[in-house]
């Protein structure tokens, strides 16, 4: 399981977008960003017996959700201007509040970096469960009942709601599912693996944002004006020490 937590990014809200959301079509592209550099469904399944054994242990949710029924893009979609209401978003106020919550405590606010909630990840965890594709919706039954999984572990430990529990209290449960251990430990097996997946999404939608990548360093796709100067002579000097190493010289700079 990836266990780097804190991770922080900022996604700027447009003019299309309600006070505190990002536009429809931003976050559409920023789902078609995801979505082509994963394999989908995004929770893995196991070995049935496995599943059915750490479902019952964990207390794992019976829930029983309708059908979307949307469109979608259909077969050749323009991910560069995709339709800005192609599907109506589904998750409800409080889903949305229990997902805001989690990704702040994977990508809490530090300093001037912004937490996961302030750049509206949120938004694309909405759109994901939304679409109506069968692999999303695969991810959507596992998500949703994640998240009911998570309001009655909290209220069966603490009496209140995972939302309404202490900072600490809510740090005891995602302790019990984020790590390695939980995969030996029936009763917080098949959580971890969902809990695993929502933090991949998160992570996944800030490196794929403009001021994610520029977090991490990342130089590419601006234009440069004139004529294109080459690498540099370190970029040179790395590569060229890359391939002596690999026994490649002969296809070094000349």
């Amino acid at each position: 399981m990836n266990q780097n937590f804190h991770i922080q990014h900022r996604i700027p809200a447009t003019e299309e977008a309600p006070r505190g959301r990002v536009s429809r079509r931003q976050a559409l592209k920023w789902l078609g960003a995801i979505s082509a550099g994963l394999t989908l469904p995004l929770i893995s399944g196991c070995e049935k017996a496995l599943v059915s054994a750490a479902k019952i242990a964990g207390n794992w949710p019976d829930l029983k959700l309708e059908p979307i029924t949307g469109k979608g893009y259909g077969t050749d979609p323009n991910l560069l201007q995709p339709p800005t209401r192609p599907w109506p978003l589904t998750m409800t106020a409080a889903q949305r509040k229990l997902v805001s919550v989690i990704a702040d405590i994977l990508i809490p606010r530090e300093g001037s970096n912004p937490s996961a909630s302030e750049v509206q990840v949120t938004d694309v965890i909405d759109e994901w469960v939304s679409a109506p594709y069968p692999s999303f919706q695969a991810d959507r039954v596992e998500i949703l009942s994640g998240l009911v999984w998570l309001d009655e572990e909290s209220t069966r430990r603490f009496g209140k709601n995972f939302v309404q529990a202490s900072p600490q209290q809510q740090l005891e449960i995602i302790d019990d599912i984020a790590y390695e251990k939980a995969e030996s430990d029936l009763r917080f097996a098949y959580m971890a693996r969902v809990f695993d997946g929502v933090r991949t999404l998160i992570s996944i939608a800030y490196f794929s944002s403009p001021e994610g990548t520029r977090d991490i360093g990342y130089q590419g796709n601006k234009p440069i004006a004139g004529d294109y100067p080459g690498p540099t002579a370190e970029a040179k000097a790395h590569l060229e020490g890359v391939l002596e190493e690999l026994g490649l010289t002969e296809y070094a700079y000349a």
